[in-house]
This record gives C-alpha cells, sequence and structure tokens, in this order.
C-alpha cells in the first residue's frame, strides 16, 4: 500500500472520483461494463479512484465481489490512478476487508464508518 503520508499528499487536491459498482439484472457483479467505466474515468485526471465504497455499493457486496471489484479495480488502473478500497462494518471484518484490499493492490483504504453502511427499516423510512 501506499504510505499515509502519499496517500494525504494524493487525496489533497484533484478530483476525488467514486465511480459507482457495476451490477447485471440479477444483481452480479458485472466487471466487463466496469472495467470500462474505469477507463472512462482514468482519462480525466481524477487524483484518486474510491473503489467499493459508498458510492461503489461496498455494502451490496458479497466478499468474492468485493475482491472481484477490487482486483477489477487495481488491474485495470495500476499505473494510472491510484485506488482506495472501501472497508467497514464490525471491527474484525473491517481489518478482513482492509487485509483484503492490500493483497489485490489497493493503495489504501477508504473506512466506511457503520451509520453510512447499515441502516434499520425504521432508519430507512
Amino acid at each position: 500500500m501506499t504510505t499515509p503520508q502519499e496517500l494525504k499528499q494524493i487525496i489533497s487536491e484533484g478530483l476525488l472520483s467514486f465511480p459507482v459498482t457495476d451490477f447485471d439484472a440479477e444483481g452480479n457483479f458485472r466487471p466487463s461494463t466496469y472495467v470500462e467505466r474505469l477507463e472512462w474515468l482514468a482519462p480525466y485526471g481524477a487524483s484518486a479512484l474510491f473503489v467499493a465504497g459508498g458510492t461503489g455499493e461496498f455494502f451490496s457486496l458479497t466478499r468474492d465481489d468485493y475482491s472481484n471489484v477490487v482486483r477489477t479495480a487495481a488491474e485495470t488502473c495500476k499505473g494510472k490512478v491510484p485506488i482506495l478500497a472501501g472497508a467497514g462494518g464490525p471491527t474484525r471484518v473491517a481489518i478482513e476487508y482492509a487485509r483484503e484490499a492490500q493483497r489485490l493492490g489497493a493503495n489504501g483504504v477508504l473506512l466506511m464508518p457503520h451509520y453510512l453502511t447499515e441502516a434499520s427499516q425504521e432508519g430507512i423510512a
């Protein structure tokens, strides 16, 4: 992963992009169109892409989908734009996601507060 000082520099200026995650009609991650989305965004000069985050539907991804999203982004954008992957949930789960993001080549993680990833039915209404 990138050092904290490097990440601070990366996100301190420029466009920070939070691409949505592509799904098919059955709700499965669709890597082909996700790659197209990331390649389309790359030339616009984003300082970093935040994948599997709030608008990346972190809360809707299975662990396998999470790994596939982060891997796809890291491979597609390697050397072009840094990738920061969402992580969150209970502490141990967030740690697992952060380790997985590191293993898959993400440059860093965006820790999602619990209140952004969980909502009761009363909270939604």
